[in-house]
């Protein structure tokens, strides 16, 4: 090994049973409103987002994701925080997620806060999307993904820079 070179250790993800993620999640909010995903009718909502692709920044990917999912062409307004998140998903998986987070402001201020449903085709499978706008008075009675979100949407200042959660 030469001056300067990483050592790297190699963790199987078999050996450890989780699975890592790393992915985005965009905050757009509507007056008092906030637009929710649900996928394949999974019985919990979050907000949209989806997975980095290697090579890609955070913003990058979290611009490509709502302009994918939604339909919205947006900009970033302010970065919010990261999260890392453990948790077992609904194939029984071990999760080890790092989920960075953003405030998006749509480019169109005349956008449109409808609920609607899409298929969208995410790598050769299609996932139904169910958008909803809740409002934030509604979000108690809504089971949200983190449960953080919960609490953290009910505060004026939204910036969390980094937490560790278990889901």
């Amino acid at each position: 090994m030469k001056d300067g070179d990483i050592m790297r250790e190699e963790v199987s993800i078999q050996d450890n049973k989780y699975k890592f993620k790393f992915r985005v999640s965009g905050l757009i909010k509507h007056d008092d409103k906030i637009l929710f995903v649900e996928m394949d009718d999974s019985g919990f909502w979050c907000l949209p987002g989806g997975h980095v692709e290697l090579g890609e920044n955070t913003e990058e990917a979290m611009i490509r994701e709502i302009n994918e999912e939604v339909l919205l062409d947006t900009k970033i307004a302010k970065y919010l925080g990261i999260v890392e998140n453990f948790f077992v998903n609904k194939r029984n998986f071990n999760i080890h997620e790092i989920c960075f987070y953003y405030l998006l402001e749509p480019k169109d201020k005349k956008y449109n806060i409808k609920d609607f449903t899409r298929i969208e085709n995410d790598k050769g499978t299609d996932v139904k999307l169910n958008f909803k706008w809740f409002s934030i008075n509604d979000i108690e009675k809504v089971n949200i993904k983190p449960f953080f979100l919960k609490e953290l949407l009910k505060k004026d200042n939204l910036e969390f820079k980094h937490l560790i959660t278990k889901d």
